[in-house]
């Protein structure tokens, strides 16, 4: 399994410009495209209107995506431009792992988002979603692109539905981590923002 570079796990959430900026960097939070579907996935009853007004109220911009598909993937700016393309044979792996953040919001408490890291030869790509379902979808596509898959966090073995997983992780991610330090897991991110 490959090593990610300690300074992809400090700066993550420390950027201050368009996420793409960062994703070759420090795990950065991207919405996924695969399958026709975006993860993570807004709730089902969620208002896009809403959504849109909270945006401009807030001066907040589109997020910026990464899509998946048969010919590889592109990333996609906050204005909807792609603005880089990787071909899927020029992806050497992909690698699943687990970060852990602190909460501070309403509860205190951990919550634990997916890091993925895409292996090419001119720099890796390092991403988060928070929506574990996405796991699946992206392991599929590596199999149909023959894509090497990396699991340090053995997520091929949670059982239960992706959106269960955190209870899981809650008893286990130590451990998980300890397997994994080798590969430069923390135990805990800590974010700036």
């Amino acid at each position: 399994m490959h090593e990610i570079p300690k300074t992809a796990f400090a700066k993550t959430g420390n950027y201050k410009k368009e996420k793409v900026a960062y994703i070759k960097d420090c795990f950065t939070s991207m919405r996924i495209l695969i399958n026709d579907q975006i993860f993570p996935q807004s709730q089902k009853n969620s208002d896009k209107k809403s959504h849109k007004v909270v945006r401009e109220l807030f001066g907040l911009v589109l997020p910026e995506t990464v899509k998946f598909d048969d010919t590889g993937m592109q990333v996609i700016g906050k204005d909807k431009e792609v603005v880089a393309t990787t071909k899927s044979s020029d992806i050497q792996y992909i690698q699943f792992g687990v970060i852990r953040k602190m909460s501070t919001y309403l509860a205190p408490g951990f919550y634990y988002e997916l890091a993925i890291t895409i292996g090419i030869d001119s720099g890796n790509y390092y991403l988060l979603n928070d929506d574990f379902a996405v796991y699946e979808q992206l392991k599929a596509w590596c199999n149909q692109q023959n894509i090497s898959l990396e699991d340090p966090f053995e997520l091929e073995s949670i059982t239960g539905e992706p959106s269960t997983w955190k209870n899981d992780l809650d008893s286990t991610f130590v451990d998980k981590v300890a397997k994994a330090e080798k590969l430069n897991y923390p135990e805990e991110v800590q974010t700036k923002f």
